[in-house]
C-alpha cells in the first residue's frame, strides 16, 4: 500500500516512491556494489523493506545483483537515465543563472569563463552595484597563471588540457604548476590581486561536472580592494550549488553515506 506524502510544498506525492528513490540514491553515492545489510543500513531502512524495493528495481533493470556475491549495483536502466539527464544539461545556462544571483548578493561584478582553444575565455560579464571599468569583456582570454580564473581552471582540469598553454605562458613555471593547482583544490577557489590587471582583484571558483572537472569558472571582480571572505563564501556556495545541478557529488558526501 502506498502512503501519500505531502512534504513537497503541500503537493501530494507517493511516499513509497520517495523511499525507493532514497534506496537508489544511496547506491549511487556509495561508489560501488553493496550488500543488503550495507544498503539498508545506509538508507536507514529495515532489511526486509529494503529488499522488496531491490527486487522491484532488479526486475526493471535499475539495479543488478551479482549472482556470486549477492551484492547490488546500478543497473543499465539507471545508466540510460543518467546519460539522458547529462545530455540535457546546459552548464552555461546553469552557471549564468547562478552568477546573476551571486552578483546581486555580493554587489561585485562577475564573469563566466569556459575553457577554449586559446585558454580561459570570458563568455559573460555582469556589472555589480559599483561599476568596474576594465577591458575585460566576452571573447577576451585570460592567462592561466596570473588570473584567478586561469588558476581555477588549472586546479580543476586535467593536466593534458592545460600543459600546452602553461608552457606557452611560462615554461620555467610549468614545473611549479602542480603545487599551485593543489593549493587551489585545497582552498576550493583561487584569487589574484592585481597580477593580471593592476588594481583589479578577483576570486574564482569552478562549476564542476559529474567527473569533478571545471565546465565553467565563476569569478568575482573588484577594483582597488580584495574580495572579502564573505563574498568568497557566497562564491563557493553558489559554485557548489551549480556543480550539484550538473551532477557533481562531493567525495565527503559519498563517504558519509
Amino acid at each position: 500500500m502506498n502512503t501519500v506524502s505531502e512534504q513537497a510544498g503541500g503537493r501530494r506525492g507517493i511516499q513509497s516512491a520517495e523511499i525507493g528513490v532514497t534506496v537508489l540514491d544511496t547506491l549511487v553515492r556509495a561508489g560501488g556494489a553493496m550488500t543488503l545489510k550495507e544498503l539498508s543500513g545506509a538508507a536507514q531502512l529495515p532489511p526486509s523493506n529494503c529488499h522488496r524495493y531491490l527486487v522491484s528495481f532488479t526486475r526493471t533493470g535499475f539495479v543488478v545483483q551479482d549472482a556470486l556475491t549477492g551484492r547490488y549495483d546500478l543497473g543499465p536502466a539507471l545508466l540510460r537515465a543518467g546519460l539522458a539527464a547529462l545530455a540535457r544539461l546546459d552548464p552555461i545556462r546553469t552557471a549564468s543563472e547562478t552568477l546573476a544571483s551571486l552578483v546581486d548578493e555580493t554587489g561585485h561584478s562577475g564573469l563566466l569563463a569556459v575553457w577554449a582553444e586559446a585558454g580561459p575565455t570570458i563568455i559573460r560579464w555582469m556589472q555589480g552595484r559599483t561599476a568596474v571599468h576594465t577591458t575585460l569583456a566576452p571573447g577576451a582570454t585570460l592567462p592561466l597563471l596570473n588570473s584567478a580564473t586561469g588558476r581555477a581552471f588549472l586546479g580543476y582540469l586535467p593536466e593534458r588540457q592545460t600543459l600546452t598553454l602553461l608552457r606557452r605562458e611560462d615554461a620555467a613555471a610549468a614545473c611549479n604548476a602542480p603545487l599551485l593547482a593543489s593549493a587551489t583544490r585545497a582552498a576550493g577557489y583561487a584569487t589574484a590581486s592585481g597580477d593580471h590587471i593592476p588594481g583589479l582583484y578577483a576570486a574564482a571558483a569552478p562549476v564542476l561536472n559529474f567527473a569533478g572537472e571545471a565546465e565553467v569558472v565563476m569569478t568575482l571582480v573588484n577594483a582597488g580592494r580584495a574580495i572579502d571572505g564573505v563574498a568568497i563564501a557566497h562564491l563557493r556556495s553558489h559554485a557548489a550549488d551549480a556543480s550539484a545541478r550538473l551532477g557533481w557529488v562531493e567525495p565527503a558526501a559519498i563517504a558519509g553515506t
